[in-house]
């Protein structure tokens, strides 16, 4: 009979044991003070928390989380975590959310799911809406010294105009971009948000769209700028390529193809394609994620051969946009020409910016 009890007595002790152990292990407020020392944010668990104890324990609550600055928000969201009685199974957290907004980009139908063990945090899944298109992301967060960050995943269909102009780093009236990715990878540091974007590496496969928008005053002038170049020979170059580029790619949509690199925080691609039926054009650039500067060339072809070469040069919320190649080497006097400022300011501006190139 003794043997009996203690046959029946062991097991329950022994799971009383793990229990207890278990339940200790998952402290809420140690849990997350470990994930805030690591990832610079801040959360609050509201008063809506429930426990269950079988099959596993189970915590589930509502939650809000921003960082010191406030660039990234979310409210009302909705968060569990389980954890076999097993030692070595990790915490399992799973993050639902209406609403994240990062820089004021807003991440609609968030769901995160992922692993939490030994000092590594797995992403198993990250989806979202973000405004037309949206995101599949996995990877890992270490949170040991090395503090890595693996993110990959795909995209679809992201309006990047809108994308630039809610982050603040640029307005483009002009052009139209939306891209997808069926894959991407990228390393960094997580240790601030500087170290993130100085530390990024990684590889980008790029498919989209672009649409270049022009005006019936932008028609009109170039049109004008036909009749001007009777009289005015040195800016014939100047109008074959205006010309050109409205015949080839105003107001029709082209496709863009190719790799993205990313190499400590610089953003550079070789001879990203883009075309269309009339048109092609090869693009090269290098971006500094971090100060939004471009340097960039597109090459842009007729018939096999390149006609006509743009530069963009700066900052990506007004960079200068300079024309030239073959057609202006034929006359030593021609420089390459700012196209943007031959018509940002109307009919009236280009006129006066072709009488003071005449000059």
């Amino acid at each position: 009979m003794k043997k009996i009890l203690i046959f029946i007595i062991l097991p329950i002790f022994v799971i009383i044991i793990i229990f207890l152990i278990t339940k200790e292990n998952l402290n809420l407020n140690k849990l997350l003070k470990k994930i805030e020392q690591n990832t610079d944010i801040n959360i609050l668990l509201k008063n809506q928390q429930k426990w269950g104890f079988y099959p596993l324990i189970y915590y589930k609550n509502k939650i809000s989380i921003n960082n010191k600055n406030n660039t990234l928000i979310i409210e009302n969201s909705n968060i569990s975590i389980t954890k076999d009685y097993w030692f070595t199974t990790p915490f399992k957290i799973k993050l639902d959310s209406p609403s994240i907004l990062y820089k004021g980009l807003n991440f609609r139908n968030s769901i995160l799911t992922s692993d939490y063990k030994k000092n590594i945090f797995y992403l198993n899944k990250f989806t979202a809406d973000v405004i037309d298109g949206n995101i599949d992301i996995n990877g890992t967060l270490q949170f040991n010294n090395e503090k890595k960050l693996v993110l990959k995943g795909t995209y679809k269909n992201i309006d990047l105009n809108r994308v630039l102009k809610q982050l603040n780093i640029a307005d483009w009236e002009r052009v139209q971009i939306k891209i997808s990715s069926p894959n991407f990878k990228v390393i960094t540091n997580n240790t601030s948000a500087e170290d993130i974007i100085r530390n990024l590496n990684g590889e980008i496969d790029l498919l989209g769209s672009i649409f270049f928008v022009s005006t019936e005053e932008d028609l009109f002038g170039a049109a004008l700028l036909s009749l001007l170049t009777d009289k005015i020979k040195n800016m014939i170059p100047l109008s074959e390529s205006i010309n050109y580029l409205l015949k080839n790619f105003s107001n029709k949509p082209s496709n863009i193809s190719g790799k993205i690199f990313i190499n400590q925080g610089i953003l550079s691609t070789e001879k990203l394609l883009l075309e269309n039926k009339k048109g092609k054009a090869l693009i090269s650039a290098i971006l500094d994620i971090s100060t939004n500067n471009i340097d960039g060339k597109i090459d842009l072809y007729n018939e096999d051969k390149i006609f006509l070469t743009a530069e963009l040069r700066g900052n990506l919320q007004n960079p200068e946009i300079l024309i030239g190649g073959e057609l202006f080497a034929k006359d030593g006097k021609n420089k390459p020409q700012n196209i943007k400022e031959m018509f940002q300011n109307g009919i009236e501006s280009l006129i006066d910016n072709i009488l003071k190139l005449n000059e």
